[in-house]
């Protein structure tokens, strides 16, 4: 009776079956995690560490300033824990060269209140095992595909190409067909702009001159020439700078002889010799002759002024109401 009841207990708590040979892991062996780790992914190395560095404080590096810095190899995170009483340091690595890569020493940090003369607790010797996604006879990757394009994109390209060049074409057009048919308007533009510019000029050097009580008047008297000059230059069309006061009685202004708003023909020439008297006869010039000129000056200014606005606006029929009327040309 013993001797079945025996039978039946091993029958129904069968022994636990030995480990097999070369199965057996070692506690206190380094480890990967995933197990495989291929260039580029992260990886994270577990490294098992014995009593000796319980006097160790536990700690985490994850800034740049604290991590060992390598060209092909990127520490991420580093932790050294205590749990249970077992000691662990944890390494989060991305690798982006193949092969075994040596990881670089890593001293850790002792607890506080440890004598003066403890030794430094020192990680050394850990080896990173990276795998390649390449077979050993070809380390080199395929071309890269071409992009496909999203749908409608040559129809955006195409479109947008044909506007620009319609609007080139416009603007060319319209430039060449502008500057024929508003040519003189354009230059009626433009001589407006240049009076109003120079009575703004006046303004300004009467205000500053009249500021200085003890200026110089032959230094803005010097001002007014040369900016008068550079004025007629740009309203006339011909270089004023060089010519000399007599040269003057010869400019062309653009408009009828004998209009009533404009001063004599030889005012240029008259206003021009008086400045050089002033600036090159060696005497002194006092103030009121620097606020005559001024006031010559803006007279004739406010003269070409009236002038122009009584010019009348430019006609775009003007030849094709010639030509109509052409008394060659039989009606």
């Amino acid at each position: 009776m013993q001797t079945l009841m025996l039978i039946a207990l091993v029958l129904c708590f069968p022994a636990p079956p030995l480990p097999a040979q070369g199965l057996e892991l070692s506690r206190d062996t380094p480890f990967f995690l995933p197990q495989t780790i291929y260039v580029g992914d992260q990886g994270r190395l577990i490294v098992p560490l014995g009593l000796e560095y319980n006097t160790a404080e536990p700690f985490v590096w994850d800034s740049a300033d604290l991590l060992p810095q390598l060209p092909n190899l990127v520490f991420r995170r580093i932790e050294f824990e205590r749990r249970g009483g077992v000691n662990r340091l944890l390494i989060d690595f991305i690798s982006y060269e193949p092969g075994i890569l040596l990881v670089p020493d890593l001293e850790l940090p002792l607890m506080p209140g440890l004598p003066p003369d403890t030794e430094p607790l020192v990680v050394q010797g850990l080896e990173l095992q990276i795998a390649s996604i390449l077979s050993p006879g070809q380390m080199t990757l395929s071309e890269p595909a071409p992009p496909l394009a999203a749908p409608g994109t040559s129809l955006l390209v195409y479109g947008t190409l044909a506007l620009l060049i319609f609007l080139l074409s416009l603007g060319i057009g319209g430039s060449i067909w502008g500057r024929r048919h508003f040519a003189e308007l354009w230059e009626r533009f433009r001589r407006r702009h240049l009076l109003r510019m120079m009575i703004r000029f006046l303004f300004r050097l009467r205000r500053e001159s009249s500021l200085e009580k003890d200026g110089n008047p032959g230094f803005y008297l010097t001002i007014l020439s040369t900016e008068f000059r550079e004025f007629l230059s740009q309203f006339t069309g011909i270089n004023c700078r060089p010519l000399s006061a007599g040269e003057f009685k010869d400019l062309p202004l653009g408009y009828e002889e004998g209009d009533e708003d404009l001063p004599e023909k030889d005012f240029l020439c008259g206003l021009f010799r008086t400045w050089d008297t002033f600036r090159f006869s060696g005497g002194g010039i006092k103030m009121m002759d620097l606020f005559q000129a001024l006031r010559d000056t803006e007279g004739f200014i406010l003269a070409l002024d009236r002038a122009e606005k009584a010019l009348p606006l430019p006609s775009s029929t003007k030849k094709t109401t010639e030509l109509v009327l052409d008394p060659g040309v039989p009606t």
